[in-house]
């Protein structure tokens, strides 16, 4: 009979063991799922980032996560034991000493009420010390990523001070910590201890008298026990309890701004905002309302600035009532002094910066080739139609590969050089196979949505040779010799910033999108590549706007876009538009 329940026990206790292990472990699977889904939503990163308006996000994304997903589990299991074991043993104790029950029962509520005195500053501490390892882990981090310019300084004894002091921050708040729980185990272990003596105390005289025999004792003594286990769970786990209210509140700020942000009303103070449209036209409308001679014109037109005020996040003038339109090939350079917008500019129409007034709407020709990628959207916004037109309303034209946006030192992700050059327009290659075949064994929360793969199933991934071809037209064909197209590497360690820019061209010639906006893009080349890469993308019919300082870009625009400091005083437009008058000094 023995070796028949040892051998039945442990297949179930194992077992029970593994399920909650695997529960937790797809809890957080599945939260970890919903939560990079909404943090990517809408730019939501980037709102985080840019208006610092929340604390290592990383850490609640990974640390926090977990904690909540096993510590809930945890407490939950262990909420369920003691209300079976409380219902079980209330009627024995109850039965042996009715008095015992009350006793233990207002024991509990008090012991309870006192350890929530005692420990109420926990739960702050607690918060403060997730803050503090995250920042110091962050520091940590920052300095891998920053570590040849810390060298070339030879700043590495300041940046130890700095790390040092974050953890003696860190180091200072685990001792108040440290203190706190000391002083609340004095009250625990005594609260713990003190009422043992009593059910024996109790039920002894009983048994002298004849009235019960000595089984009882040790039966009123285990019960005893066992429903102050189960009406002190606060008070013996009030440390974990304080530690997930910290993690509670962590993620209840995190959810609180993703909400903001997925409503568009994360750090909106002012209801004036840059709206940014997504528009395509009926070319048969159009022929219909006005006639064949505006056809091509609004055809050819790809963007459209009307009235535009951008402003500082402080509500200062960058830029005063800028209308432009930009046609097909109508390649712009724009020029002024640092600080006068410029960025700014090119972050509106990217959608990324939205202080101020006015409307940026990117026109397409309805029935455009089908083929041209579109980058995937979880939101796409909602089409209005009238007149034969539509219009998709919106603050961001990421859902859009038809514009792209290159900064002056490119985004180089964690992957393979093939995964470099397909970013981001085929980004789903990073998850799977060279077949593009999705893992039988995924989770249905770690599948795509419905909405990426309609948009994308369409989509064909570029051969190899297509991207030998590619590197091989920005000049970067060397690279094969050394790495494979399926090596990984820290590739912004590895590629110099002028290779780095030469690959992100090479992204510009893979995908092809109609209008490409440049952020000093070039800055690291010498003239001989800017001239080569230009004339690539501008052969490629890609139309471009482009910000830099060096003469030789004048060559490959056709009107410079002019910006001046605003004078606060004056209500005069700060920009103008001027032909090119000069040519770059050598192409060849």
């Amino acid at each position: 009979m023995f070796l028949t329940c040892f051998v039945t026990d442990l297949q179930f206790f194992v077992m029970r063991d593994y399920a909650i292990e695997t529960l937790s472990l797809r809890w957080r699977s599945w939260m970890t799922s919903y939560y990079m889904e909404r943090y990517f939503k809408n730019q939501t990163s980037y709102k985080i980032q840019s208006h610092s308006s929340l604390d290592n996000p990383d850490q609640r994304l990974v640390d926090d996560l977990k904690s909540f997903t096993e510590t809930a589990l945890s407490f939950s299991l262990t909420l369920f034991n003691a209300a079976i074991d409380l219902i079980s043993f209330s009627n024995i104790l109850y039965h042996v000493y009715p008095p015992l029950f009350v006793v233990l029962l207002i024991y509990s509520i008090g012991g309870t009420a006192v350890s929530v005195l005692l420990g109420k500053g926990l739960v702050t501490l607690n918060l403060l010390q997730e803050k503090k390892e995250a920042d110091f882990r962050y520091g940590l981090v920052r300095i891998r990523e920053n570590a040849e310019s810390i060298a070339f300084y030879g700043g590495e004894d300041s940046e130890m001070q700095i790390l040092l002091n974050s953890f003696r921050s860190a180091f200072e708040n685990r001792t108040q910590l440290l203190i706190s729980s000391r002083n609340l185990q004095f009250f625990t272990k005594g609260y713990r201890y003190l009422i043992q003596i009593l059910p024996a105390a109790v039920v002894a005289p009983m048994y002298f008298a004849g009235k019960i025999e000595i089984g009882v004792i040790n039966q009123s003594i285990s019960a005893f026990n066992h429903i102050l286990e189960d009406f002190s769970l606060i008070v013996y786990k009030f440390q974990a309890l304080s530690a997930f209210s910290a993690v509670i509140n962590r993620l209840g700020e995190f959810d609180d701004v993703l909400d903001r942000s997925g409503s568009s009303k994360l750090h909106s103070n002012t209801i004036e905002e840059i709206f940014v449209t997504y528009k395509c036209s009926n070319i048969s409308s159009i022929l219909e309302s006005n006639g064949l001679m505006n056809l091509q014109e609004k055809i050819d037109t790809l963007l459209e600035i009307k009235n535009l005020t951008l402003k500082t996040p402080t509500g200062a003038t960058l830029i005063r009532e800028l209308s432009l339109t930009i046609k097909g090939k109508d390649h712009i350079l724009i020029i002024g002094p640092s600080g006068s917008g410029k960025t700014s500019l090119l972050r509106a129409m990217a959608g990324l910066w939205k202080t101020g007034t006015g409307k940026i709407s990117y026109c397409e020709k309805n029935g455009e080739d089908s083929q041209q990628p579109i980058c995937s959207d979880v939101n796409a916004p909602t089409l209005n139609t009238a007149h034969g037109a539509c219009e998709m309303d919106g603050k961001s034209v990421e859902n859009n590969s038809k514009v792209f946006f290159l900064p002056q030192r490119p985004y180089m992700i964690l992957g393979t050089l093939r995964q470099q050059l397909l970013y981001p327009t085929w980004a789903d290659y990073a998850t799977s196979g060279s077949d593009g075949a999705e893992s039988k064994s995924m989770l249905p929360f770690f599948m795509k949505s419905p909405n990426y793969q309609n948009k994308n199933e369409e989509l064909r991934y570029p051969t190899s040779d297509e991207l030998t071809t590619v590197l091989e037209d920005v000049h970067l064909g060397y690279l094969l010799a050394r790495f494979s197209l399926d090596s990984t590497h820290n590739w912004s360690s590895v590629l110099s910033l002028g290779e780095q820019q030469r690959l992100a061209f090479a992204r510009i010639l893979l995908l092809k999108p109609r209008l490409v906006l440049l952020d000093e893009s070039t800055s690291a080349l010498d003239e001989l590549n800017e001239f080569h890469l230009y004339q690539k993308i501008g052969a490629a019919g890609i139309t471009y706007i482009s910000i830099g300082h060096r003469q030789t870009l004048c060559g490959y625009h056709n009107r410079i876009l002019r910006i001046s400091t605003t004078n606060i005083n004056s209500k005069e437009p700060n920009w103008c538009i001027e032909p090119i008058r000069c040519l770059p000094s050598d192409s060849s």
